[in-house]
């Protein structure tokens, strides 16, 4: 978060899923002490195993802000932005709904590159946006009523959302609706770093 210039007490939910391993329960206890002098920060847990969407959709309920920023755990970012001049960029261009920060080069690759939809540019105030027609869950922002009125509406628990949404920018038409950006121009470089959650591990005193 010490790369995206945030305001100060900007509200964090830290959103998990259920589960009761009890190594689970010790890292709960560990975070709660952890973030004991820090007001801003709440944890939300589940009562039900949700997956990513479920997880999404009860932190949904917390939120309260215009625009929600959705970061992964194993998603760090590596490089600066700022991220209120994001929002506004955002708000000039309400054709941009969701703007993802790539793990890789702004390139036509992967999901990016499913169809002709990629590449084309928006040149903010602030910033540049490429247009991908790849709807991915992987960190990014948008309106917190895009995620009410549409996303979660579409997808259901149990399943990562970017599975779900898979092609559903066929062509223009349906681009207006999803409006799925990347942050930055074409070939900007990589903005995050996938750790591979599955694989990491944390001591307690980080």
């Amino acid at each position: 978060l010490r790369f995206l210039n945030l305001n100060e007490n900007t509200p964090i939910l830290l959103a998990h899923d259920y589960n009761d391993h009890p190594k689970y329960l010790e890292y709960l206890e560990y975070l709660k002490d952890y973030i004991k002098h820090k007001s801003n920060i709440k944890i939300v847990k589940r009562e039900s195993n949700g997956h990513l969407t479920g997880n999404i959709r009860h932190a949904m309920q917390f939120v309260t802000t215009k625009y929600v920023l959705i970061l992964q755990h194993d998603l760090p970012f590596i490089r600066k932005v700022n991220i209120n001049k994001v929002m506004n960029d955002m708000d000039i261009y309400p054709t941009m709904k969701h703007i993802r920060f790539n793990k890789r080069k702004n390139i036509k690759a992967h999901y990016d590159g499913i169809n002709n939809l990629f590449g084309k540019e928006i040149k903010a105030n602030h910033y540049s946006y490429t247009r991908t027609p790849a709807w991915s869950d992987q960190n990014h922002i948008c309106l917190t009523s895009y995620y009410n009125d549409l996303i979660l509406k579409e997808c259901k628990d149990g399943r990562f959302m970017e599975n779900q949404l898979y092609g559903v920018n066929k062509d223009e038409h349906a681009h207006q609706k999803y409006g799925n950006y990347l942050f930055g121009s074409v070939n900007h470089p990589t903005m995050i770093n996938h750790t591979n959650g599955r694989l990491l591990r944390l001591t307690p005193n980080i």
